[in-house]
């Protein structure tokens, strides 16, 4: 007794130590995946956060700042390495600041200019630090500031600063004054447009080579121009008081500028004027603090018009500048109540926001966007800025947007380019779409045969043939994905490509040669039929199988030149608009239907294989077939179990990596069509995180994608697990 009692406890303390183990370990794994989705989502989660816009303690003083003077008679610099802030001064001289102590560092004549020039407007361009001098007497001095660094023992010791001239410009042949300019060069052509009368805007291109061209453009009468600017391929644009903007065109080769738009911004006059970055979309504010921004974009009859692209929360009064970001679509606007607000071009947010401002300032935002400099009657003013996310918002990541050069607001991920000017879009919709898509098709391929498979196995096939057919299809689980994707992208696709319609015949076929193998098998003499084992009717069925493949092939050239004319992918393309990518998603239904197919069988025909066997014996007794009974009774009541297998397949393809990745042309589009290529989330994760800067843009957008599987995973098979239960209950009394 004594020793049957301690065998007893023993016991005891080994079930309680198991239980604590099994118990510790699920907590373990329940905390440790929603250890990854905090961490996922704490990455994520600063991509929303505003930006912080926060004025520097001290005042600058410097005391040239001249608050009253026009718009345009000063031009405002600062240097990369924000030790300089320079103006152009009225008396052709280029001055430095030293935006330490607000002392004058340096100065320059305005190059070109005899002494004595008076100047009357200048810019600085946004990029490339090309400065511009307009006179009182119809000319534009051009030239620019090149800063050289001096490093001792790798800290910046000291900072040359050069002016360099690039030409005088004969703007305006009745010598009268320039009374605003804008200066652009690319490529080595320079670009001047500037106002020479209330109703005439003066434009000038030439190469280093010395060629060049001069016209006077007008807009209609009454309608006095107030600002202009000028960028690349020599695009100007011009505003008006009256509410309008011209949008000209005067590039090498053109005789005379080509007026390619003409719209009406606001019934009321247009206060600034500014392009951003890449000097595609162009920004507008009115008198009543209506703010847009404008680019040209495709229409429908061919040809290209000025848009208005973008509309952004008012400003509340008269803007007054505009400072735009030298990195990206982020601008700075001042108003005539004093507010700044920094906004953001393609999100349309608006990031952040100061009172208190001295309307009559000068702005410039620093070359690396961190910082914002105002120059008033007090000296100089600076703002730090840190604005890390400003491409994002709920509407970018979810909404249309109208992106520079696109006939219509669309969903589109992309999110590097060639260009330093590269406007990203960063929305989401492309690669949920993506990813339901490759989904849909594996399922569509995966989930008939491998349900109907596990039901053949599970009824009709004789034991040690069931034997042998279940492990063989568990095993193929266990093959690596990346070899799926490699053979599906590396043959599969080229194959599929050569036999378009051959693969369609095909599907066609395998049902009806399949099916007929069954109606073969009823139609053998009993004498025959009696002698051989359950199942053995796959012994007919695969050989016609595998004829239905023979005769796919061998009739789809004929089939193709009878119905598509020899070429089924040109009439697709002629008739009903569908480009074939040779990496679709035909492809990867195929490949990944066959890497889900093995999980969705495994777990349905050991739902079936549970059905209690006195419910098939009792339907068979009551005079129903094996394809009856095994329909209607074993289907249903397995049905929970079944319904299971195809949540945890949907899941499987949900999240499946390189087989799309390999098997796809990775294209963002949303369209149905099986023909085109997909990226999906989990793709695409795969594809940009290797080069996404950490802590960047791309890098936080990256993990909300991954935040988004994570959640559409679970929102899936918790759905899944409820219909689970309902079906359970439905048949339990079964």
């Amino acid at each position: 007794m004594a020793a049957a009692a301690k065998r007893i406890a023993r016991l005891k303390r080994i079930d309680r130590a198991a239980v604590f183990v099994i118990t510790l370990g699920g907590l373990a794994v329940v905390v440790g995946v929603f250890g990854i989705l905090l961490f996922v989502g704490a990455e994520a989660i600063p991509l929303f956060r505003s930006a912080r816009v926060s004025p520097a303690a001290v005042t600058t003083p410097i005391a040239s700042a001249v608050p009253s003077s026009p718009p345009g008679l000063r031009a405002l610099g600062v240097d990369e390495y924000r030790r300089y802030l320079f103006t152009i001064e009225p008396d052709a001289r280029i001055v430095f600041y030293g935006l330490a102590d607000g002392a004058k560092a340096m100065e320059f004549p305005v190059p070109g200019l005899a002494p004595g020039a008076k100047v009357v407007s200048s810019f600085r361009s946004l990029l490339g630090n090309h400065l511009a001098a307009g006179t009182d007497d119809g000319r534009v001095a051009l030239m620019q500031a090149v800063y050289v660094p001096q490093y001792v023992d790798q800290k910046l010791a000291a900072l040359d600063v050069t002016i360099l001239e690039r030409g005088v410009a004969e703007i305006d042949p009745q010598h009268r004054p320039v009374r605003q300019v804008s200066y652009f060069e690319e490529d080595g052509r320079r670009y001047v447009a500037a106002i020479a009368g209330d109703e005439e805007v003066a434009l000038w291109h030439a190469g280093d080579s010395g060629d060049g061209a001069q016209a006077t453009v007008r807009v209609p009468a009454g309608q006095v121009v107030e600002h202009v600017r000028v960028g690349r391929h020599g695009a100007a644009v011009a505003a008006t008081k009256a509410g309008r903007m011209y949008h000209w065109v005067f590039d090498v080769g053109d005789d005379q500028p080509r007026l390619t738009d003409d719209v009406r911004v606001a019934d009321e006059p247009i206060t600034a004027l500014e392009f951003l970055i890449g000097s595609n979309s162009v920004v507008v504010g009115t008198a009543s603090g209506m703010l847009s921004s404008w680019f040209r974009a495709p229409m429908a009859d061919g040809t290209e018009a000025l848009i208005r692209g973008h509309v952004f929360e008012p400003q509340g009064s008269a803007v007054m500048a505009f400072a735009p970001s030298p990195r990206e679509r982020s601008f700075a606007t001042a108003g005539a109540d004093g507010s700044l607000v920094l906004r953001h071009q393609t999100s349309e947010r608006t990031l952040g926001r100061i009172s208190g401002f001295d309307a009559g300032a000068r702005l410039v935002m620093a070359p690396k966007a961190d910082a914002l400099y105002a120059l008033a009657a007090g000296g100089a003013r600076a703002f730090v800025i840190d604005n890390p996310h400003p491409e994002i918002s709920l509407r970018a990541l979810a909404g249309k947007v109208w992106y520079e050069g696109y006939a219509e607001p669309e969903y589109v991920w992309q999110s590097t380019g060639g260009t330093d000017d590269f406007e990203p879009k960063l929305s989401l919709m492309p690669l949920v779409f993506g990813t339901m898509k490759g989904t849909l098709y594996a399922m569509l391929f995966a989930v008939p045969i491998a349900i109907l498979a596990a039901l053949y196995t599970s009824q009709f096939v004789h034991p040690t043939i069931k034997a042998k057919i279940k492990p063989t299809v568990e095993i193929m689980a266990a093959l690596p994905s990346v070899v799926i994707g490699f053979l599906a992208g590396l043959y599969l696709a080229s194959m599929v490509e050569k036999n378009l319609v051959a693969v369609f015949v095909l599907m066609v076929l395998t049902p009806i040669f399949g099916t007929s193998g069954v109606v073969l098998w009823k139609l053998l003499p009993e004498r025959l039929s009696s002698r051989l084992r359950a199942g053995m009717e796959v012994a007919l069925i695969l050989p016609l199988l595998l004829l239905a493949g023979w005769v796919a092939v061998e009739t789809g050239p004929a089939v193709e030149a009878w119905l598509f004319g020899g070429d089924a992918r040109t009439w697709l393309q002629a008739t009903l608009g569908l480009t074939y990518d040779q990496r679709n998603c035909l492809v990867v239904g195929l490949a990944m239907g066959f890497a889900v197919i093995p999980i969705i069988f495994t777990i349905a025909e050991d739902a079936f294989t549970s059905v209690p066997s006195n419910l098939t014996a009792a339907s068979l007794a009551l005079g129903a077939s094996r394809w009856q009974t095994a329909v209607r009774v074993v289907l249903p009541t397995a049905s929970p179990g079944v319904f299971s297998a195809v949540m945890i397949g949907f899941g499987r393809a949900v999240g499946e990596t390189m087989i799309v990745l390999m098997a796809t042309g990775n294209t963002p589009v949303m369209e149905w069509s099986i023909f085109n290529g997909i990226r999906t989330l989990s793709a695409n994760i795969a594809v940009e995180i290797p080069e996404a800067p950490y802590g960047g843009t791309l890098y936080r957008t990256l993990f909300l994608a991954a935040a988004l599987l994570f959640v559409m995973t679970f929102v899936i098979n918790t759905i899944a697990e409820v219909i689970r239960q309902r079906l359970r209950e439905r048949y339990k009394a079964i």
